[in-house]
């Protein structure tokens, strides 16, 4: 369904730091650097995008984006990361019955107010 999806952000180097922090432990990296803009992605592909703009942190709801983890251990490692890095937490890393019988995941909200989820298993 999706070609790729595009974040804006207040602090572009603080993004990226937060970002690299939080994809190494799911297997992505960034994998285009320009002044003015960063992808991720594997293999060389371009997936996610960050780009700068002004503004306050985002109110209300932001966007919400859930990647995938293949493992328990990848939703763990990368919710703390992102801890590490600024990122505030909605919902810890573990498992959630109230979502899905064998949901397992995390919720946090990065530094410019995005929700970002970490996930493996269904969610209903």
């Amino acid at each position: 369904m999706f070609d790729h999806l595009s974040l804006g952000v207040r602090d572009l180097m603080a993004a990226a730091r937060f970002y690299d922090a939080l994809f190494a432990p799911l297997g992505h990296s960034k994998t285009w650097s320009k002044e003015n803009e960063l992808a991720y992605g594997r293999d060389g592909t371009r997936l996610f995008w960050l780009y700068p703009t002004d503004g306050d942190r985002i109110a209300g709801l932001g966007a919400h984006i859930a990647f995938r983890a293949t493992s328990e251990q990848e939703v763990d490692d990368a919710y703390l990361a992102a801890l590490a890095h600024g990122a505030t937490t909605l919902r810890a890393a573990g498992l959630h019955l109230d979502i899905g019988p064998d949901y397992y995941g995390a919720v946090v909200l990065d530094p410019d107010g995005n929700k970002i989820e970490i996930v493996v298993g269904a969610m209903h």
